[in-house]
């Protein structure tokens, strides 16, 4: 009997603990790009602020956020209509963040080339485990379902990652 409590405990905890990597829901749409400094910068850089909050409780001027065991500090947002195309950009500074709408970023062509928003269109793969930025694919590391975020795998160890908010 000890040994089945201990199987099922076993169970239990390797569920409960791995990764959520299923696929979207099929209605879903992505609403918000972070590029964000990665979680082992993040804990130990102040970007706007001192304090990091809960991701659900996250406000305009946070610049910091926590979900699960991570922390993130946010370099750069982006506001993305109904059909993966720019609305708004921010960009976070020590003073806190610098927004951008999409007239504004027009007139300046110079900062929309710099930013590399020229091409600027995401959206959900036909598969649902992938998300399709520009011309890049993104591979789904896991899904927050009650934030309704989502962390991208890994490209590359320059200390940023990427997250994407649906509705």
């Amino acid at each position: 009997m000890n040994k089945f409590l201990i199987l099922i405990l076993i169970l239990v905890l390797n569920i409960g603990c791995s990764p959520n990597k299923s696929e979207l829901p099929e209605s879903s749409k992505i609403s918000v790009k972070f590029r964000v400094l990665d979680e082992n910068i993040s804990p130990n850089n102040r970007n706007c602020s001192d304090k990091s909050v809960p991701y659900l409780k996250l406000e305009n001027n946070d610049c910091s956020f926590s979900i699960g065991n991570y922390e993130f500090d946010i370099e750069k947002k982006y506001l993305i209509d109904n059909n993966g195309n720019l609305k708004e950009f921010w960009t976070y500074l020590s003073e806190g963040p610098l927004t951008y709408s999409v007239d504004e970023l027009n007139q300046d062509m110079k900062f929309k080339k710099y930013e590399n928003l020229e091409k600027f269109n995401v959206r959900i793969s036909k598969n649902r485990t992938e998300i399709i930025d520009a011309k890049d694919t993104l591979k789904i590391e896991q899904i927050f379902k009650n934030e309704k975020l989502i962390l991208i795998e890994r490209t590359e160890n320059n200390g940023r990652r990427i997250l994407f908010a649906y509705n």
